[in-house]
């Protein structure tokens, strides 16, 4: 029967594997990744990769099983706190997840059933904070809180896909990491300006749009209406 230690000391090989992994995909993604440089960034031997994640495709899904579950702890954390901010402004503020967003970014870029397991989950997190959120005050309520969960999503993960070309990566770091530091420095204010009081002054927009949705309703139903008549 093996050691308590040799059991504690597969798990922190384990762990360090994993973080390695979830770092050298972000950087490099997914497909042209290899077992030999994952375990060379881990300082292991590939042998122990195999050991404990049988393949390349067993250790992606662990690392895809670690990131979306830490998502979820950190987003019911902000949502039990709802402090100003949540679960990416969590992820700033505690180094050590600062690969998360690579990791993110290359899977929704790559595509395949992870990708749309993770976005489900990234909106389905949202729109849980946002729920929350309204509960308890801090937001406003919304007439499609899914929708406004997507667009939300949508909003951070383009943020962080483009902010590379107008900030620099870290000086100490890889070419693809992102300073996520700088990042929330730089677009902080304004986003919080957006979502706190708004870009435009008056409701014309809004309620130019909603008439203009009305209207195209009306239209396609009387149109339906129409050709169902003998």
């Amino acid at each position: 029967m093996r050691s308590a230690r040799v059991a504690q000391d597969d798990l922190t090989a384990r762990a360090r594997i994993r973080d390695s992994a979830i770092v050298y995909f972000g950087r490099h993604g997914f497909r042209t990744a290899t077992l030999r440089a994952i375990a060379a960034d881990a300082e292991v031997s590939p042998a122990l990769v195999i050991h404990h994640f049988g393949s390349k495709d067993g250790l992606r899904e662990s690392c895809d099983a670690y990131v979306t579950d830490l998502m979820e702890v950190l987003t019911r954390e902000a949502a039990q706190n709802l402090g100003a901010g949540d679960t990416l402004d969590l992820i700033n503020r505690t180094p050590h997840l600062a690969p998360l967003v690579p990791y993110v970014m290359r899977t929704l870029n790559e595509g395949g059933d992870l990708a749309r397991r993770l976005w489900d989950r990234l909106v389905t997190d949202t729109q849980g904070y946002l729920e929350a959120a309204v509960a308890g005050g801090v937001a406003n309520p919304t007439e499609d809180e899914r929708a406004r969960a997507e667009l939300i999503v949508m909003y951070k993960l383009g943020t962080y896909l483009f902010a590379r070309y107008a900030i620099p990566p870290p000086p100490d770091g890889h070419p693809t990491d992102l300073d996520i530091a700088a990042i929330t420095t730089r677009y902080g204010v304004p986003a919080l300006e957006l979502f706190t009081t708004g870009l435009y002054r008056t409701s014309e927009y809004l309620d130019a749009f909603r008439a203009q949705q009305s209207a195209r309703a009306h239209e396609i139903t009387h149109t339906h209406e129409s050709r169902s008549q003998p």
